[in-house]
């Protein structure tokens, strides 16, 4: 379950200013904020569930980032840096997951494949696109910036194939849970 929305901005208002590489401090947070997403389980209840978001492309990226002229630009390059992330992120579903409800038909007996949908990445990064518009804010606590990055982080959806539980001779048979929202 991803942390509530004053988590996001009180941790975030804490972070330490740093005069050097502040990158690997702020995608370490980032990182910290999503490390308990775990499929809806009104829509897939989980037998075990690993995200596991890619710190080090996120982090290079974000220390990559030249300065810009304009807040749009940086924006940009900051939403360019978590898609890039996320692409090269995994998620991995256990045997034993469900779509609910739970049946041997809706039992995964084999997780072949489970993936970030990318569709769900592109609207996550058009929400934090809004961002390009956003007033400056002095006070961290009032900006909009931890409000529509951690929307943007719920926008996405995971996708897993595999088989049921249906015994032999009928089954198994193809399984797939599409499009199932990260809370």
């Amino acid at each position: 379950m991803i942390d509530a929305l004053p988590v996001w901005k009180s941790t975030l208002a804490a972070l330490p200013p740093t005069t050097g590489a502040w990158s690997p401090a702020f995608s370490a947070w980032y990182a910290g904020r999503i490390i308990a997403i775990s499929p809806d389980p009104l829509v897939l209840v989980p037998a075990g569930f690993l995200f596991t978001f890619n710190v080090a492309t996120f982090s290079t990226m974000l220390s990559a980032l030249a300065p810009v002229p304009t807040a749009a630009a940086g924006i940009l390059g900051f939403a360019n840096a978590w898609e890039a992330a996320l692409l090269a992120s995994t998620a991995i579903m256990g045997p034993g997951s469900a779509l609910v409800p739970p049946s041997p038909a809706t039992i995964f007996s084999v997780v072949i494949l489970t993936v970030i949908d990318p569709a769900s990445i592109a609207l996550g990064k058009a929400k934090l696109l809004e961002l390009a518009t956003a007033p400056p804010e002095t006070d961290a606590n009032d900006s909009l910036f931890p409000e529509k990055f951690r929307d943007a982080t719920l926008l996405l959806t995971i996708t897993v194939t595999g088989l049921n539980s249906i015994p032999p001779i009928v089954g198994p048979l193809p399984l797939t849970a599409p499009m199932v929202p990260l809370t």
